[in-house]
């Protein structure tokens, strides 16, 4: 009889467990299901899809060997992987392309100002998520059996990382892929294997250490120009290109005459970021250097100058005796875009906050604008002024013709 019912006993403790697997798989499971979904939804490709896999076991890794607790780490993986999608959609919206590990590894204080403006509720809609949250966190705690031991979580991490670094230099990351909605989390770990390679062989700038004593220019030499010194207005036209350039392409008579000067000669201002992003031409124009120089983080040209680069047009221009000016259309958090502006030598930066303007105005708005920045300035000496524009309704030659008969009248 005892024999039996040790039988027993072995046979009810080996189908106990089995009746409760899936019970006991309950606070990960779903988690991993909803991953996997995710994936199916977002990522197009099997190389892009295996890269999401490895990405999502990464992230399940890293909080295995701090929590040691499956159920607790995929949900915080979970949410780490929602925040990536859901920002990476918002920085498309905005600059038609997804976001890239460069985004983590540039943080500045005026971009991170920037968000808080543009999502004011932000912070209560962080802070009403917590909340919710921590109830669950603590549930998911305690409902969840297993145990993972640090050293196999590190293993598992380790493994992800040499997975999607071979995966990444098997078919590295083609020209305009970031310019698609989509593939937010393979794109994103892919692009953080070629940004951490680049860094660690050239870090953000391509300089020659030769030429470092020729760009550096000083503020104590000054310049004494013979004769009147004009003011200098430079339109940063956003919309407007000359199609003649498109061979091929048939164009209106008379279409070229919005791009002659006032004595009908055509002056031609090579830079870059032509049908590209703009911000390589402010970079460009305003320090004299070339956006090429960042290589792999050339598009994040402007954050990366801010407070660095303290050379250019605007500086050369102060030393003799202009006072600087910048009407910028959008927050001056925008790409870091004050900072580096005030940088080069913008002594007066007015962004979209101070002109209270919307994100795309008519090219008549900043026209005025900058015309009662004219006549303020014009006694104190002549000035630099940046006008940056954002549509092309076509008011360019009424502007300056207005401008230089109000200078011709006042000076």
């Amino acid at each position: 009889m005892s024999l039996l019912s040790s039988f027993a006993t072995r046979l009810t403790l080996l189908e106990a467990p089995a009746d409760r697997g899936l019970a006991r798989l309950a606070p990960a499971a779903p988690f991993h299901l909803a991953a996997l979904a995710v994936m199916m939804w977002s990522e197009i490709g099997l190389l892009r899809m295996a890269v999401f896999v490895l990405s999502w076991g990464l992230l399940n890794s890293f909080w295995l060997a701090v929590l040691r607790r499956p159920g607790l780490s995929a949900a915080l993986s979970f949410v780490l992987l929602v925040s990536l999608i859901v920002i990476s959609r918002f920085k498309f919206e905005v600059l038609s392309i997804t976001a890239s590990f460069i985004d983590v590894m540039i943080i500045d204080s005026d971009t991170v100002a920037f968000l808080w403006m543009i999502f004011p509720k932000l912070r209560v809609i962080f802070i009403i998520a917590l909340m919710l949250s921590l109830p669950l966190a603590v549930l998911i705690w305690k409902l969840d059996p297993f145990r993972v031991r640090r050293p196999t979580a590190l293993l598992g991490g380790i493994a992800c990382v040499a997975g999607i670094v071979a995966l990444s230099h098997m078919q590295p990351i083609a020209q305009g892929e970031a310019f698609g909605d989509r593939n937010y989390v393979s794109h994103f770990a892919r692009t953080g294997v070629e940004a951490v390679a680049a860094y660690a062989a050239k870090g953000f700038l391509e300089a020659d250490a030769a030429a470092l004593d020729e760009l550096k220019v000083g503020m104590d030499d000054s310049c004494h120009p013979a004769g009147k010194r004009p003011h200098i207005i430079l339109v940063h036209d956003e919309s407007s290109f000359d199609l003649r350039a498109v061979k091929g392409v048939k164009v209106p008579t008379g279409y070229g005459r919005q791009f002659r000067s006032f004595d009908g000669r055509m002056r031609k201002f090579l830079v870059e970021g032509a049908g590209g992003p703009s911000w390589y031409t402010e970079y460009n124009v305003l320090s004299g250097l070339s956006s090429r120089s960042y290589g792999r983080f050339q598009f994040f040209v402007t954050r990366i100058a801010a407070g660095r680069v303290g050379r250019g047009l605007p500086q050369a221009l102060r030393r003799c005796g202009y006072s600087t000016h910048a009407i910028y259309p959008v927050s001056g958090g925008f790409l870091g875009a004050g900072s580096f502006y005030k940088g080069v030598g913008i002594e007066n930066f007015i962004d979209g906050k101070d002109i209270g303007g919307g994100a795309f105005e008519p090219d008549r708005f900043y026209f005025d604008i900058a015309l009662r920045k004219i006549g303020r300035e014009d006694a104190r000496g002549p000035l630099f002024l940046y006008v940056y524009l954002t549509v092309p309704p076509g008011a360019h030659a009424c502007w300056l013709a207005r401008t230089r008969q109000r200078n011709a009248g006042a000076r």
